[in-house]
């Protein structure tokens, strides 16, 4: 039974290993991509979510989130929700897989399968470091606040920043569950040259 259990954490460990790769190799080539193309994004839909949900301008008056429009599906993805990091400028809808072809759209989540947003856990959204979704990530600090509103529900759940790294790609920590029923959010994304990973781990406030 032991040897079963220690199997099953590895073969788990290797799949979580092969989807960050995957997301590093897919954000390099997508961020070369994305200057070739002076900033023009490769679909209708990425356009309008960029345009409509993902930029707050400055001094743009704040909607309340009751009020904000959240589609169901963005391209072939479901949507969750939507995170917004008022400091940089990132209101982005929170697709339900981690793919090259959501990566494109804007966030996903990562991990795990069984948490879903504003649960308890540590709800883990990963992004590109593009301009439109977390380039500006490096911007944070402990202290910052930032809010995800669920789709369904339109609930509000703010969070606090309370740390932040960089740390390699194998370094799975960050995606830890041993949270005691709390409410967390981690945020990952990649550092310049997609070497390292860009980590801030927020709670809720």
């Amino acid at each position: 039974m032991a040897q079963k259990k220690i199997n099953k954490k590895k073969v788990v460990g290797l799949i979580l290993v092969i989807a960050i790769i995957v997301f590093l190799v897919v954000n390099a080539y997508g961020k070369n991509e994305y200057k070739e193309n002076n900033n023009v994004e490769t679909s209708s839909q990425v356009t309008n979510n960029t345009q409509e949900t993902n930029s707050i301008s400055e001094g743009e008056e704040e909607k309340k989130y009751e009020d904000v429009d959240i589609p169901e599906t963005l391209g072939d993805y479901d949507v969750l929700g939507q995170l917004v990091i008022e400091k940089i400028g990132v209101r982005q809808n929170i697709l339900s897989k981690t793919e090259s072809g959501s990566l494109k759209l804007g966030v996903t989540k990562f991990y795990p399968p069984e948490v879903d947003i504003n649960e308890a856990g540590n709800f883990c959204i990963c992004g590109h470091n593009w301009n439109n979704i977390l380039k500006r990530l490096d911007e944070m600090n402990i202290g910052d606040q930032f809010y995800l509103i669920t789709r369904e529900t339109k609930e509000r759940i703010d969070y606090e920043i309370y740390d932040k790294y960089s740390c390699d790609p194998t370094d799975l920590s960050c995606l830890d569950q041993n949270q005691d029923g709390n409410k967390e959010v981690t945020l990952i994304t990649c550092n310049p040259g997609g070497l390292t990973r860009l980590i801030c781990k927020a709670r809720e406030v």
